[in-house]
């Protein structure tokens, strides 16, 4: 089924298109790595907004909202979770071996392995402890030995019940659940995160950018759900396509009052294949 779009005006902080751009800011990333770890990092640098990385020794690749690494060279993904997904350690696990082996270059000891920290923003309890944060800790069995090979995880549940974490991490997660701008925030990091949205709401700029983000993701899924079919694999993905490309044109043209031409143009529709789209409009 193809979601609606929301309005750019009307972008909640758990929304992909939001999160990434108010994670993106420097300021309020660190303030964020340092509220949820409880260390100082000097700074951030980003080495890339959604990256993308293609694993060269499987078929799957991984696209991740945040990827950076801090002064100390520790490495950070992070990535929003909206949806209730199940094999999420798994996805870790994937996640941990490709960013490693991005990470260290062919020949290189083992001794030059980042520190690692892959974190899920959940919107959701995945693991139904009511917790606000839930941690992986390994340990040597029968011990208290913890085994540290350098990697963490991290899992944060907006649902939580128990707030097992700083006053900052709650009402981070408070808002996301919420998606109330007015509420009574107390800390640093929430009132730069509700005046970041704010900003990328109201930022004429951003709504060519997010229809564009949102046309790619809705095609995304229709290839998705295309390559789950057992029959009509072609024609699945074709019909996905254009049914969001379509939704892409009416919501330029409903967000941006562009003429018809302009909002195909805007999305780099091929001249072949406007008529169909017009023609497509004009009986809806």
């Amino acid at each position: 089924m193809k979601r609606k779009i929301i309005p750019l005006k009307e972008l909640p902080l758990k929304n992909d298109f939001m999160f990434g751009q108010v994670m993106r800011n420097p300021e309020i990333c660190k303030l964020f790595l340092e509220e949820l770890l409880g260390v100082e990092i000097e700074r951030i640098e980003y080495i890339e907004q959604q990256k993308g990385i293609q694993d060269s020794y499987a078929n799957h690749g991984i696209r991740l909202d945040i990827y950076l690494r801090d002064s100390a060279n520790t490495v950070y993904a992070i990535e929003m979770q909206t949806t209730r997904k199940g094999e999420l350690e798994l996805r870790v696990r994937y996640y941990q071996g490709t960013i490693d082996r991005k990470e260290l270059l062919k020949g290189s000891p083992y001794s030059e392995l980042s520190e690692s920290y892959v974190i899920f923003i959940c919107d959701f309890d995945y693991f139904g402890t009511g917790l606000a944060v839930n941690k992986r800790v390994s340990h040597i069995e029968g011990t208290d030995r913890e085994y540290n090979d350098g990697s963490h995880v991290i899992f944060l549940n907006s649902r939580y019940v128990t707030g097992n974490a700083g006053h900052a991490i709650t009402e981070y997660l408070d808002y996301m659940r919420t998606n109330n701008d007015s509420g009574d925030y107390q800390t640093e990091l929430l009132h730069k995160t509700v005046r970041k949205v704010q900003e990328v709401r109201d930022d004429e700029r951003m709504e060519v950018p997010y229809m564009m983000w949102e046309l790619k993701y809705q095609d995304a899924m229709a290839e998705g759900r295309a390559e789950g079919r057992a029959e009509g694999r072609m024609e699945g993905q074709v019909e996905g396509r254009m049914e969001a490309t379509l939704s892409a044109i009416r919501n330029m043209i409903e967000a941006l009052h562009l003429p018809v031409e302009q909002a195909m143009a805007v999305l780099k529709v091929p001249e072949s294949d406007r008529p169909k789209y017009i023609a497509l409009l004009e009986k809806s």
